[in-house]
């Protein structure tokens, strides 16, 4: 199913199931949307590979990752580099 031929109701559905970061991302999204409508910026390569995503999305075949876990890693991550920054 492509992004365009989603209904209004599937389209709000999917965007209610996403992970609350993702929901925030898209609002944010929406609303700058309605404060300027030039969109010439975004390249037609990034609107293709946001579409993507979308549809990944909203199929199902990437779930995507719960922002807990992405915070946890990069919390680990820092740790790590930090602890490198002193044994050197």
């Amino acid at each position: 199913m492509s992004a365009t031929a989603l209904s209004i109701t599937d389209l709000v559905e999917c965007a209610l199931a996403m992970p609350r970061a993702e929901r925030s991302y898209l609002v944010t999204k929406i609303i700058g949307s309605l404060d300027n409508d030039d969109d010439s910026e975004v390249s037609q390569e990034w609107r293709d590979e946001l579409n993507r995503r979308v549809e990944e999305m909203c199929d199902g075949s990437s779930p995507g990752i719960p922002h807990e876990e992405v915070m946890s890693g990069a919390r680990e991550l820092l740790a790590s580099i930090q602890k490198e920054k002193q044994a050197a």
